[in-house]
């Protein structure tokens, strides 16, 4: 990660052509691009478009009729592909979709929903699996103005463990064996299920942002989302919508 003289962040990672946040003015290219691209045998990348037609708002004729396209699409594979439609459909947890100026992320394999108002991109994302337990990493560059660079990063890790968890006090405790860190955080709000936290680096950035864990039965969350001292104080009440917007089905 690289930050220049006016408080922009650069990062070496190139966003995933895969994820593309879909809206109604883009459905009747992106309904054909699902299906060419699965024939061409790039199905996840497929499925995730299709997740995304499937999650807009019913706003209009035009996306009533492009779901009901996709919904009809999407059984036809599944009849045909079996149980590897299982193994497909797991690949493709991550999907966006664009409402006016605000941008919807779902993940389906360790659930969440948040809203991103202004010009975001998926930088990368992974999920791995192992006995008992899930994990899947969102890391996302954000522009709350028309720029090159980005203004914030946002990185979501969403757990899902083999028993409950007890406390939100016991997943800070697990993430602290996992990733250590020298923030410096504040208490901003806390409950049973979530904390809210302002922090800083202590390094020669000096980054801020907004960090939140939240807990729901076996699942486990961290959203995180920082920027320069100069960006925080001009577009934290925007950080903050993201933050508050983030909900676990």
């Amino acid at each position: 990660m690289n930050v220049d003289k006016n408080g922009k962040i650069y990062t070496d990672d190139t966003a995933s052509t895969t994820y593309k946040a879909i809206s109604e003015d883009t459905l009747e290219f992106y309904t054909s691009k699902t299906k060419s691209l699965w024939k061409a045998g790039h199905r996840v990348q497929a499925l995730t478009i299709a997740k995304s037609i499937i999650a807009l708002k019913e706003t209009s004729m035009n996306v009533i009729k492009a779901k009901k396209d996709i919904n009809v699409f999407l059984r036809q594979i599944q009849m045909k592909e079996g149980e590897r439609y299982i193994d497909i459909n797991l690949k493709a947890w991550l999907y966006l979709t664009k409402e006016e100026n605000i941008m919807y992320v779902f993940n389906d394999k360790v659930p969440f929903i948040l809203q991103c108002k202004g010009n975001a991109e998926v930088i990368a994302a992974q999920s791995v699996d192992s006995f008992q337990h899930s994990i899947t990493v969102m890391r996302s560059g954000i522009r709350f103005a028309n720029s090159n660079g980005y203004d914030a990063i946002m990185t979501v890790v969403a757990e899902r463990f083999a028993d409950t968890i007890e406390s939100i006090t016991t997943f800070q405790q697990h993430l602290n064996t996992v990733a250590f860190d020298t923030f410096q955080r504040t208490l901003l709000q806390s409950n049973d299920t979530m904390a809210l936290y302002s922090f800083v680096t202590a390094d020669a950035y000096s980054l801020m942002g907004l960090e939140l864990l939240r807990i729901k039965e076996n699942r486990g969350y961290l959203l995180r989302i920082f920027t320069t001292k100069e960006k925080y104080e001009l577009y934290k009440q925007d950080i903050a919508t993201i933050v508050q917007s983030f909900s676990t089905p």
